[in-house]
């Protein structure tokens, strides 16, 4: 018995899954990014900076973005991995079989953790 799913219902439940998942993937990045530009907002406008309530934001922030953003990933990689032969086959199985998962997680934590830990440092 395989564990990959070949009939067209399976591929067709399998493509919305990636859909959905890389739809949470793309919102839970925006939101991240907005979240991060309204701090920076606050931060440059008030002087007197509510630090604490801000340094809760951006923490937050930065753990909802990565995990939210790791379990999209995660999911997205399963998906491709339950791909059948013959979808795998295709360029775009391919593209996905062969996605540096490890090198955009990073990314995310390198540019989010660097919103957050510059914003620290400018709040105290």
């Amino acid at each position: 018995m395989t564990n990959k799913f070949a009939n067209a219902a399976d591929r067709d439940r399998r493509a919305s899954n990636a859909y959905i998942r890389g739809r949470d993937l793309y919102w839970t990045i925006s939101l991240g990014m907005i979240s991060n530009l309204v701090t920076l907002a606050i931060i440059s406008s008030i002087d007197d900076t509510p630090a604490l309530a801000i340094s809760a934001v951006l923490i937050a922030t930065l753990v909802f973005v990565l995990v939210s953003s790791f379990d999209c990933m995660d999911d997205l990689k399963a998906i491709a991995s339950d791909m059948d032969d013959e979808e795998s086959s295709t360029k775009l199985g391919a593209k996905l079989l062969g996605a540096p998962w490890y090198l955009f997680k990073g990314l995310l934590v390198i540019s989010f953790g660097a919103m957050a830990v510059t914003q620290l440092l400018e709040i105290w």
